[in-house]
């Protein structure tokens, strides 16, 4: 006489197995390993520290103000080609701050260079001026990860101010966009 108890302790020992196949399958699973295959990981984040910078430098400080109501810090630089301004406004003001520089760089708080460029339309061709460039040779750095660009077009209203390549354009009062881009790069 053949009993069944046999074959349940089968079925209960396969179930089993499948248990614990499946768990080991969804622990393994749910580890991440970083590898260097990775590293477009801290490129977004760069790319995203950086258009914000750009977002809160064209936001307008003071709606009520009389001399410029609706200009903002980064197309008041952009019109007087202030360059010691950009860079210590993106740089020093908003990217260099602890919190920051910190979400910008999962490896600490490593160096990041900067590259601002303005393209603008004068009449019928396209031009741009340097509106930032990291002091020395450019060619002296090597970076330790491709850069990232960051642009953000900025609304000029009127004739600019300043004495840069934009005051030069015959714009007549007339309101024109500039885009302004930024090369962001780890050293």
């Amino acid at each position: 006489m053949v009993k069944d108890g046999a074959q349940l302790y089968t079925m209960e020992g396969i179930a089993a197995g499948l248990i614990m196949l499946l768990t080991t399958y969804l622990v393994l699973g749910s580890t991440s390993v970083y590898t260097p295959g990775d590293t477009h990981i801290t490129d977004m984040q760069l790319e995203q520290v950086g258009s914000d910078i750009l977002k809160i430098m064209d936001t307008p400080r003071n709606l009520t103000n009389s001399l410029r109501p609706n200009q903002s810090d980064l197309a008041l630089m952009v019109n007087t080609t202030d360059q010691q301004g950009f860079n210590t406004s993106f740089v020093g003001t908003y990217l260099n701050k602890p919190g920051i520089s910190a979400e910008a760089t999962q490896s600490g708080s490593s160096r990041i260079m900067i590259k601002a460029t303005v393209w603008f339309r004068n009449q019928s061709s396209l031009q741009s001026y340097q509106l930032y460039a990291p002091p020395g040779n450019l060619g002296n750095f090597s970076a330790r990860e491709p850069g990232v660009r960051v642009t953000r077009l900025v609304h000029l209203s009127g004739k600019p101010t300043g004495l840069g390549p934009i005051a030069s354009v015959n714009m007549r009062n007339k309101p024109q966009e500039a885009l302004v881009e930024v090369l962001m790069w780890q050293v």
